[in-house]
């Protein structure tokens, strides 16, 4: 078996100017579950531009790509919604508007409420399930004293119908910006290049109109 106390742990590493250099990954798939090949070191688009993606051509150099996040985004804040049984958290700054939540349990998540989330609106068990749906680390939940925001996976990224890489598994995140995930445990990373929130998905890619290729 292998010595899994001297098992490389997979990082993302990057500046604000070029791609997401990937290193020692070996779980990368595309929104099908089809294995991607991988490299001891490979680096990912970012910018949006690449004509192989999700892997870079160098298109950020043409495009003059800057990863700065824009002063206007939505900022990192913590927001508890307390039930009867269970605290619902939320951080909308790190929101990749994936929807898991609004489609899987709209009886708590309903964009149109005055509160858009009801953590009595269903039992705590169907609150749970659906918050483990969510990819972007955005919500998480406390019982009693404890928050739970990690789950127990295999480091892996898989790259979203175009949308973000979805990141799990406790992969390491270093930028040139100090950024740090909602979720140490999983996140979204943007690949549009239209994120405010840069490098993590807000969303933007679908009023950008970002499109992989076709399959």
């Amino acid at each position: 078996m292998p010595d899994e106390k001297n098992k490389k742990i997979p990082q993302v590493v990057f500046t604000k100017y070029g791609p997401y250099s990937v290193v020692d990954l070996e779980n990368l798939q595309n929104h099908t579950g089809e294995k991607l090949h991988t490299d001891p070191v490979m680096e990912l688009c970012r910018c949006g531009n690449s004509k192989h993606k999700p892997h870079c051509d160098g298109s950020h150099v043409k495009a003059g790509f800057f990863g700065k996040k824009d002063p206007g985004r939505v900022k990192d804040k913590v927001r508890e919604y307390k039930g009867k049984n269970i605290t619902i958290l939320d951080n909308r700054g790190v929101c990749a508007h994936d929807m898991a939540c609004v489609r899987n349990l709209p009886s708590v998540f309903n964009r149109d409420a005055r509160r858009w989330i009801n953590p009595d609106g269903a039992s705590v068990k169907e609150i749970i399930e659906t918050i483990e749906k969510c990819p972007s680390g955005a919500l998480s939940y406390r019982i009693g004293s404890r928050r739970y925001q990690n789950l127990d996976r295999e480091p892996a990224i898989t790259v979203a119908k175009d949308g973000p890489l979805q990141v799990v598994g406790g992969i390491g995140l270093k930028d040139d910006m100090e950024s740090k995930p909602e979720s140490p445990e999983h996140y979204t990373l943007c690949r549009c290049g239209a994120s405010k929130n840069k490098p993590f998905c807000d969303g933007s890619h679908m009023d950008a109109g970002f499109k992989d290729p076709q399959d």
